[in-house]
């Protein structure tokens, strides 16, 4: 079986593609701008180097976001995370240049809401209603069931009608 090779233009069009998702979701994780970008880097770098392993049977999203959400995860449980660059500043330049964006979503009442929620239940929310994966996505990415990711999204769509009340499915 031969290796893939991602060339170079492939892996630039990866970065267009996904960039600016996998940069909102990796802030979304993690609460900080800067370490947000790390992530970014470090999950494509990830991408960049184990590419050759992708194999087809999820999307090319499912099998990043998946990179995205572990190096993530990897981030918070080791606060002192070696910071890994790639060496080309044009990546995160290309990407959301603009604070404000993730300025205004913190000031949300909803935003907080998310947050605050246990993780397996602030995950689900990020991945279907922040990168608009679908329930199939999510539990390929979480390596979960259809059922079980279901019942998250249920339960966390629950917890956060009880804490900020309203309709929340929209």
């Amino acid at each position: 079986m031969s290796r893939k090779m991602l060339t170079e233009e492939r892996f630039n069009n990866l970065i267009d593609e996904y960039g600016n998702e996998i940069l909102r979701l990796c802030y979304l994780y993690l609460k900080d701008y800067q370490l947000a970008e790390d992530a970014f880097q470090d999950t494509f770098l990830k991408i960049y180097n184990n590419f050759h392993k992708f194999n087809g049977l999820s999307t090319e999203k499912t099998w990043i976001t998946r990179i995205c959400i572990n190096t993530c995860k990897n981030y918070l449980r080791n606060p002192w995370k070696r910071k890994v660059k790639l060496g080309n500043s044009e990546l995160i330049q290309n990407e959301i240049s603009d604070r404000e964006i993730f300025d205004e979503l913190e000031k949300s009442e909803l935003f907080n809401s998310i947050m605050n929620l246990k993780q397996t239940y602030k995950e689900i929310i990020l991945m279907y209603y922040y990168q608009q994966l679908s329930v199939k996505e999510i539990s390929q990415i979480l390596d979960i069931s259809e059922t079980n990711a279901f019942t998250r999204l249920s339960r966390a769509r629950q917890f956060l009608k009880e804490r900020i009340g309203g309709n929340i499915d929209e």
